[in-house]
């Protein structure tokens, strides 16, 4: 009996993992839709599941919407003020606001993270799938490292599957931004990541919204390393050094499931040029050290196979 359950459970989980690939091709053929009911009209006709509802509405985001990074540097929104005569005619309003917002993603297909956190809640809403937008602070430069956050600077999202809580994040799953323009690559970590994977990264303002037992402070949260996208965008895990300020010494760094195809090089603040990191392997573990004397007041840039994963401070 054991043993047909274990395969049943293993079917199970290959099928889901099916579906989903089923899903996302059937969504990339989507047109560029001009609105969220019309998106989320096409997403109720073609699955019956919330979890693929779900799926399809975060590819047809990551798909569809750029980031808009001159937006993001030169902000044109203004401070909004309007009145009200009860809290529903406020509610109305700031819903009237967030409903432009959404609108304007679909129409023009560019946003900052508010956008697409707003059109992921506004689809979800539409699908009557329970979703909530989370504001936090994440962290773009090594420069943060150790420094405590002061205010929020981010929007992402949480939605409810099957009565559990799943996070996501639309905005970094569809790309980054790289010498000084933003660049289209999906990333599957932002699709229901850990809460004790995100929190390396995001940490939000009401600190429940962590979903973690015990949540993570904000001097921890700083004193991280800076996690990037050759990083998070493979299934890696960091094992050392997990502190993001570290000494002017040799230190040993060690990636859990890295392989011998992967190729780790590393440079320091103001090189040019880096250089190839020589790393063992034992039980999964990839280990390589780094001499860090002399470089005092720098800052270490490792690569994974081209692409920056990891950003330390060294004092």
């Amino acid at each position: 009996m054991r043993e047909l359950f274990i395969l049943f459970y293993f079917f199970t989980i290959v099928i889901q993992a099916q579906d989903y690939k089923l899903v996302d091709a059937k969504v990339k053929r989507y047109p560029k839709y001009n609105s969220a009911q019309r998106l989320a009209t096409k997403i109720k006709g073609d699955f019956t599941t919330d979890a693929d509802k779900i799926r399809a509405t975060f590819i047809w985001l990551t798909e569809n919407i750029r980031y808009d990074l001159e937006e993001y540097r030169n902000p044109t929104a203004k401070r909004i003020s309007f009145s009200f005569k009860s809290e529903a005619e406020k509610q109305q309003k700031l819903q009237q606001i967030k409903n432009q917002i959404v609108d304007e993603t679909f129409r023009f297909k560019k946003s900052v993270c508010e956008g697409y956190a707003q059109s992921f809640k506004r689809v979800s809403d539409l699908l009557n799938i329970e979703a909530v937008i989370i504001k936090g602070y994440a962290r773009n430069s090594s420069n943060e490292i150790g420094i405590i956050p002061q205010g929020s600077n981010h929007a992402w999202n949480a939605v409810k599957i099957d009565t559990k809580w799943q996070l996501i994040d639309a905005t970094w799953a569809a790309g980054y931004a790289i010498n000084n323009q933003w660049k289209r690559s999906f990333t599957e970590h932002y699709f229901y990541p850990t809460p004790s994977e995100l929190v390396r990264t995001h940490l939000p303002d009401n600190s429940s919204w962590q979903l973690l037992k015990t949540p993570v402070s904000k001097r921890i949260y700083s004193n991280q390393p800076l996690i990037s996208q050759g990083f998070l965008s493979k299934n890696l895990t960091l094992i050392a050094p997990q502190k993001g300020i570290i000494s002017a010494k040799k230190h040993a760094f060690k990636i859990k499931n890295l392989t011998s195809n992967d190729l780790v090089a590393y440079l320091f603040k103001g090189q040019q040029y880096g250089k190839k990191a020589a790393v063992n392997f034992n039980n999964g573990v990839g280990s390589f050290i780094i001499d860090l004397k002399g470089k005092k007041n720098s800052e270490l840039y490792i690569f994974i196979n081209n692409e920056i994963a990891l950003e330390y401070k060294i004092k």
